[in-house]
């Protein structure tokens, strides 16, 4: 019973810190999106850019981006679930950025965090394919077109969905944390030397992991999220 308390204790501990850093994200993200959604709101021209780098700028060439992406990824027909993988796109690069500023914990690099991340997106997809197509196509859709192999390819298709989560969480627990380690290694290495560059070049190196993994992670939800609601035709 001690160790059992012993080892939560330590779980808890060591999860405390990425905890508040995600809350911290979360909150950020919030102000920004309300912040550029007064700032679009106020536009009375909305078809002419402003002069120079602003946050409306900003916003739309990340909107248009992830517009791009959806449409490739999902269709034009699944806009109405772009907005989901648009927050969570900036929600797990800021979260993976976040772990570059020093004095920050980057909260993508623990396991039991990316989980629940997957978690969530194994959640919703599966409530929007039944939602879309209901219950009945959706569970047809496991058992395969074939009747006598629909036993295996049930249990099949079962074993794949359980293992999505776990494959996100995994995916970008083993590069967040192999980036931090790198960086960290340079850093202490280079640290009173002049080979200032180094960790430079290394930070703009984890800049690009951290897109790179946000964009992958994603990705793979639009096309769970794709396969998911996708009607008999085109499944």
């Amino acid at each position: 019973m001690a160790s059992g308390l012993l080892f939560v204790d330590s779980v808890v501990g060591h999860t405390s810190g990425p905890l508040v850093t995600l809350g911290l994200v979360a909150a950020a993200g919030t102000g920004v999106a309300f912040a550029a959604r007064g700032k679009l709101a106020a536009v009375k021209t909305p078809l002419v850019p402003e002069a120079g780098l602003s946050l409306r700028n900003v916003f739309e060439i990340l909107a248009g981006f992830m517009l791009w992406l959806g449409d490739t990824a999902m269709g034009k027909e699944n806009r109405r679930y772009l907005p989901f993988c648009t927050a969570l796109f900036f929600f797990v690069f800021t979260a993976n950025l976040i772990g570059l500023v020093p004095g920050f914990v980057m909260p993508t690099d623990q396991l039991q965090i990316n989980l629940g991340i997957g978690l969530v997106v194994f959640a919703l997809y599966n409530y929007w394919g039944v939602k879309e197509i209901g219950f009945k196509a959706y569970f047809k859709h496991l058992c395969g077109p074939v009747w006598w192999l629909a036993p295996l390819l049930l249990i099949v298709e079962l074993i794949g969905h359980f293992v999505r989560p776990i494959t996100l969480g995994l995916r970008l627990f083993g590069n967040m944390l192999g980036d931090h380690v790198v960086l960290g290694v340079f850093t202490d290495l280079t640290k009173g030397t002049a080979l200032f560059f180094v960790p430079v070049a290394f930070y703009i190196l984890g800049t690009v992991v951290c897109f790179v993994q946000a964009f992958v992670f994603t990705l793979l939800t639009m096309i769970y999220i794709r396969l998911a609601v996708a009607h008999g035709d085109d499944h």
